[in-house]
């Protein structure tokens, strides 16, 4: 069975923020922007994450979170949600170890606040939590192999 419209646009808006967190952490052009990127940067996650609940009230609980208190309340939604399960949305503390310090708080902080390096870092940990997601959820046949 595909993936409801809502998780589809979840899957594109994670896509997107992490493409433009990409593109905004790329010093070589003039457009770019460390502190925005590293805001954007924890959007793609949060919204790939979101895609995999089968619930679909589950992602209002949730919020922009992907710290400590996500993960408490992911294993939670999991025990209810076995199918989410399936595409490890929990703990990514080990695996992930920047992108669960990030905040959607940072979106009200002083420009200039955020390094090249660590934006770097969060960047490239949500470009794999999505991509991660995104093809285990086209192997299992809930995306077309068009999808973007």
């Amino acid at each position: 069975m595909a993936l409801d419209t809502r998780a589809i646009a979840f899957l594109s808006a994670a896509l997107r923020h992490v493409r433009d967190a990409e593109y905004l952490v790329d010093t070589t052009h003039s457009g770019y922007s460390i502190d925005q990127a590293y805001h954007l940067a924890g959007y793609g996650p949060e919204c790939a994450r979101k895609a995999t609940l089968s619930l679909r009230w589950f992602d209002k609980i949730i919020g922009h979170q992907l710290g400590e208190s996500a993960e408490n309340l992911l294993d939670f939604i999991v025990s209810l949600d076995p199918w989410s399960g399936r595409y490890n949305p929990t703990n990514w503390g080990p695996r992930f170890p920047a992108l669960v310090e990030w905040r959607e708080t940072c979106r009200y902080e002083k420009t200039g606040q955020r390094t090249q390096a660590e934006t770097e870092v969060v960047v490239k940990e949500a470009r794999k939590v999505v991509d991660e997601l995104v093809l285990a959820l086209w192997m299992d046949g809930k995306i077309s192999g068009g999808f973007e």
